[in-house]
């Protein structure tokens, strides 16, 4: 078991209770963290993690405000690791202590301009969240949060004394859409697109149930974007 003092598992779900839940198992099965925080509006019932009652946010902007400006009054780590339910830690091996030498790490995009770190998945420390809170009228919270700190507010952080993790070690970090080859290997994922690459086919069953039955997650896209990765792994393996 790998123990990570000085960092709070964070997950923040209004939407998809039950898969949530098995995200925060999975990635305790896997890490010890100091303190896990649930910010949910339901009561995931996960021992030995606390329950922060939310309101059932109706926008994407009501629940990134509330990550912005409400969430660092809970942590009491300089450091905390995001999952959701469709990303969440799955090697534990590839954990290394130089991440928390950054205020942000999480899985490189698809740019070429030097603003490529990245998804909103993984660590940040908690000093970060505390100052843009602090200085909000600075940095209007944007509901595609992650997008708007790393690629539009990250130069005016970084002349603030924040760091990003290099690109380099952030893919090592995790994974999202850029995955740099099929064998790699990474602490973390995000997005249910890449189901197929991390679970195994019981597992991965057990998740396209829930889905499927879940109204948010079968009104969307992705379900098709599961079922596209599927068909395109079997196609690689019998052309192997």
């Amino acid at each position: 078991m790998l123990k990570l003092p000085g960092v709070t598992l964070v997950l923040r779900d209004v939407l998809c209770p039950e898969l949530a839940r098995l995200a925060v198992l999975d990635t305790l099965a896997l890490i010890e963290p100091e303190d896990t925080l649930i910010f949910s509006d339901i009561d995931l019932n996960i021992p030995k993690t606390e329950w922060v009652k939310v309101p059932k946010w109706s926008t994407l902007l009501d629940h990134c405000t509330f990550f912005w400006h409400e969430q660092h009054k809970f942590v009491k780590t300089p450091w905390f690791l995001s999952i959701e339910w469709d990303g969440w830690v799955i090697d534990a091996g590839q954990w290394s202590d130089e991440y928390l030498k950054y205020d942000f790490i999480g899985a490189p995009w698809w740019h070429d301009d030097g603003f490529n770190v990245g998804n909103g998945l993984g660590v940040r420390s908690n000093k970060l969240m505390q100052f843009l809170s602090k200085n909000r009228d600075v940095f209007p919270v944007k509901a595609k949060e992650d997008e708007v700190l790393g690629r539009v507010y990250r130069p005016k952080l970084e002349a603030n004394g924040f760091k990003w993790a290099p690109e380099k070690l952030a893919s090592r970090f995790s994974f999202e859409c850029a995955r740099p080859a099929v064998w790699s290997k990474h602490f973390m994922f995000h997005d249910s697109f890449n189901f197929s690459v991390v679970l195994e086919p019981e597992r991965l069953n057990e998740r396209l149930q829930l889905m499927r039955s879940n109204s948010y997650i079968s009104s969307g896209h992705k379900l098709h974007e599961l079922e596209q990765g599927r068909r395109a792994i079997i196609l690689d393996r019998l052309a192997d």
